[in-house]
Order: C-alpha cells, then sequence, then structure tokens
C-alpha cells in the first residue's frame, strides 16, 4: 500500500493513539509515486515533520495508479470498467489506514489528508464523492497547490481519448477486455505515446466526471452543497503555481485560441464559451495581462490551481478554512515541498546545507522556515489548530494565523510566506470575479454537455441551455 513512519512511542503500547497524515503525492494525475524522487530529494518522507510534532504523529504515504492506468473514463470505461481507478486506489488505501492504523498505534478517528498539486486535486474530489453522501474516511485535509484540468465531456472528448489510447494498444474497438489482456509494456507505451500527444500545459487523462463517484466538476458539487463537510481545512497555494507549464510557445492571438480549443470540446466552441474566455482574458487597453505568455498563466492559474482555493472557502466557510500562500522565491509550483518535507540529520538538514550552498548566510533562516511552516502544519495535525503549538521564538517568527475573510474580492486575512518570513496579506490570486468567472464555465460545459447531475443544476450566466441534464446518467453500471 505505501510506507508508514510509525513513531517508537506508539509501537510500545503508548495509551494515547496517535494522530495520522496520509499524505497523496503530486505529479499531474499521470506521473510520480511515494518514493518517486528518493534519495536526491527526501519529498514525501515523513520523519520531518513527525519530529516537530515531537513524535506525536504518524505518517502515510501512498502509491496509486496514473496515467491511463489511473484515470481512463468515458463510455466505455463507464460500461465495461471502472473510472478514476486512481482515485479508488487512493480510497482503498484511506480505508486501509481506517480498519488497521490502530495496530501500530495510530487513531483511525483523527486522520488528515494531505496532498500536494494531483494530491491536493484528488483530495478536493474525495470530498465530493457520490455528491457528498460518501465518507472519505479522514476528518481534516491539508490541501497545498490543490490542482486538476476540467474534463467533463464523458461522451466526446474523454471518449475519445480513451478511443485513442485504445487504439495505441493495438485494442481498436475492442474496449476494456482487450486492454486487460494486453501486454504491460505495450500499454506502457501508448500511455507515453499518448502523453506525448497533448498541447504543452494541458493533460490527457485525470479527474473524471462519470455519473457515479464523480457526478460532476468539484465546483459545481461545492456550490450546491453536495460535499462532505470535514471538520476543517489548510488551503494553500504558490505564488508562481503555473510558470512551470507555460514553455512561451504561444506568441500571438491565433495561439492562444488554439491553446483555448484544445481544452474545450467543439460544442463549447460553437456555443461561444471559448469566445467568453478570450475575451475575459484579453490582451489590450488597461488589461493587466500584457503578453500572451500572461494570459496562459492567468487561464491555468485560475482553472486548474488559485480559484481551487476559493471555491473551497466559500463552501465550507471562513470559520473552518486557513488559507495559506508560499511566496518563498522563486514561488514555483511545488516549491513548498522543499520546507515541507525538510528533516534534520547530524545537527543540520539537507535543506539548510543546500541553501548554504546556493546563497551563503541564509542558510540557517531557511532552516528555520522549514521548522516555522512544519509547526503550523503539525499543530494542526494534532490539535486542529495551526496557532496552537506554533514557533513563535523562532527565525523567522511565526504571526497568529487567523481565519480568513472571503466576501470581498480579494480574500483577506491569509498568511504569507515570503522571503524573509511570514506576513498576513490579502491574496490577489484568488479574485472572485475570476473563480466565478470560471464557476459559470463550469456549469455552462456541463450543462451544455447535458451532463448536470438532475438534483444538482448550477445556473450560469454565460449561454442558454434548454436541457442540462439530457446526457446524465449514474455512470459505470
Amino acid at each position: 500500500m505505501g510506507n508508514r513512519h510509525v513513531p517508537g512511542k506508539a509501537l510500545k503500547a503508548y495509551p494515547e493513539k496517535l494522530p495520522v497524515v496520509v499524505f497523496v503525492y503530486g505529479g499531474g494525475y499521470v506521473f510520480g509515486s511515494k518514493d518517486s524522487l528518493q534519495p536526491e530529494l527526501p519529498f514525501y518522507d515523513g520523519t520531518g515533520l513527525i519530529s516537530q510534532s515531537d513524535n506525536n504523529m504518524i505518517f502515510v504515504a501512498m502509491n496509486y495508479r496514473v496515467g491511463a492506468f489511473g484515470f481512463l473514463a468515458g463510455t466505455t470505461m463507464e460500461n465495461e470498467g471502472i473510472p478514476n481507478t486512481g482515485l479508488w486506489d487512493q480510497r482503498a488505501a484511506f480505508q486501509w489506514v481506517k480498519d488497521y492504523i490502530s495496530l501500530v498505534g495510530g487513531d483511525p478517528t483523527r486522520v488528515t489528508a494531505m496532498g500536494q498539486s494531483a494530491g491536493g486535486g484528488s483530495i478536493m474530489h474525495h470530498i465530493i464523492g457520490q455528491g457528498g453522501k460518501l465518507d472519505p474516511l479522514f476528518s481534516k485535509a491539508i490541501l497545498l497547490s490543490p490542482a486538476f484540468e476540467y474534463m467533463w465531456d464523458r461522451g466526446g472528448t474523454v471518449q475519445k481519448t480513451f478511443e485513442a489510447f485504445a487504439r495505441l494498444a493495438g485494442c481498436e474497438s475492442q474496449g476494456v477486455p482487450c486492454l486487460r489482456r494486453a501486454d504491460t509494456s505495450i500499454l506502457a507505451n501508448a500511455n507515453t505515446q499518448l502523453m506525448k500527444q497533448q498541447c504543452s500545459g494541458t493533460f490527457a487523462v485525470g479527474p473524471t466526471p462519470d455519473g457515479s463517484y464523480i457526478r460532476q466538476l468539484p465546483v459545481l458539487e461545492l456550490s450546491t452543497g453536495n460535499f462532505w463537510d470535514i471538520e476543517s481545512l489548510i488551503l494553500s497555494h504558490t505564488t508562481a503555481e503555473p510558470n512551470v507549464f507555460v514553455n512561451g510557445l504561444v506568441q500571438t492571438d491565433s495561439d492562444f485560441k488554439s491553446f483555448v480549443d484544445a481544452i474545450f470540446p467543439n460544442y463549447t466552441q460553437a456555443a461561444g464559451i471559448t469566445d467568453k474566455i478570450i475575451a475575459f482574458y484579453a490582451v489590450s487597453g488597461q488589461s493587466k495581462y500584457k503578453s500572451q505568455t500572461d494570459r496562459v498563466q492567468a487561464v491555468l492559474r485560475d482553472s486548474s490551481f488559485t480559484c481551487n482555493i476559493r471555491h473551497l472557502t466559500e463552501s465550507f466557510g471562513d470559520s473552518e478554512v486557513w488559507n495559506l500562500q508560499y511566496g518563498v522565491s522563486p514561488g514555483w509550483h511545488g516549491t513548498d515541498l522543499f520546507p515541507i518535507f525538510s528533516s534534520k540529520l547530524g545537527g543540520k538538514s539537507w535543506l539548510e546545507n543546500l541553501a548554504a550552498r546556493v546563497t551563503p548566510g541564509i542558510g540557517s533562516l531557511t532552516s528555520g522556515t522549514s521548522i516555522a511552516l512544519q509547526s503550523y502544519l503539525t499543530s494542526y495535525i494534532l490539535t486542529g489548530d495551526p496557532n496552537t503549538n506554533r514557533k513563535i521564538f523562532n527565525l523567522p517568527p511565526t504571526v497568529k494565523w487567523n481565519h480568513p475573510s472571503s466576501q470581498g474580492e480579494q480574500i483577506l486575512g491569509v498568511v504569507n510566506l515570503g522571503n524573509w518570513g511570514f506576513s498576513t496579506v490579502r491574496d490577489g490570486q484568488t479574485e472572485k470575479t475570476a473563480c466565478d468567472f470560471w464557476k459559470d464555465v463550469a456549469a455552462a460545459v456541463t450543462g451544455l454537455g447535458g451532463y448536470s447531475p438532475p438534483d444538482a443544476v448550477v445556473q450560469q450566466r454565460l449561454v442558454d441551455v434548454q436541457d442540462s441534464s439530457v446526457n446524465y446518467n449514474g455512470g459505470n453500471r
């Protein structure tokens, strides 16, 4: 299933069962594993967090299927297989923790799900599983840069992706039974070729509405109250989430249109949805998008990353979340993993040694940043509040982390971790106007396809829809 890091006290019949954190790794839903970056980078190793908690928690890291092995969907998979098997793998790991973690001193009633990028996006999908009626098997969650690409056209684009994979695997028109008989090396090569066909900045597969486990896009379930109301969440994003996914090839308006069209199926183009996206992110006049690269980054940031933070904040309510922005230079997607998974060895952390070599004189500050950030997270895991055990007397010192205020255009009261420490800021990357626009887009494309669950149709202002549920069914049968 995965790795379990258990402190000695839990194995020595310690009288109090310890809280558990279960980590879900990222990788765009197409690559990665719980130890894929080791030993070069000790990511997903819980020893740093366990040490910061004074050995008062258990850390579990799981594996799950990725790429076409884990996220093929569409009507054929709904009828002949199981869509979103990667999510089911993750659920099996959470179920294992619930059933057996007590055998090694863990408390199955105090499980915190923690995930970064695709891992955070996966947790978001578990929260809305079966329209919020399926217990996700955790009571709290830490979502770091929760990310996923909109995939909803079950009988169209998503089905065509399945057919493309089947064709690459030598199973054209032969369905799931043929794929199950195919040699794994052939499937692996087909998976690689499928990913290579994608437009830069997009992915072939990922969590996909299937009418059953995932009824529709998460923002639509959240906005209609169809989610499991876990106790609380920590929600975080970096300041430059999309930069590593944008290669600068989009140079003209025509290039930008081709990029948007690559994400959205033909019926949304015909209805004018793509034109509205292009207009919303216009490069002209007083627009804040001064280049085509700015536009692409903004589209990816809002649709795939930061608006997930606002949607969750608004749905759960300000009093149940804490918001964080990670802005240590360069602020790229995934760079927050360095301080979160730093662990001390021989009196110095590998992170401190790295920082001292790269920029002499700031090693201690970098190590202190890791200690402070870990203290927030472990305090939350242990007590449900990131402030209870935070390191106040530290370099840099922590600040009191209050709940946010999400009523305005920008979310207020967000803790920012910058190059020189912590502060409280207003978040300019989760603006209400942009996130409401993407909620409208999600509702419009789902309704136009007829994929809306009849009991959870979200109204939108972009297009007229005759029957939002005409093609909806109960998924895998």
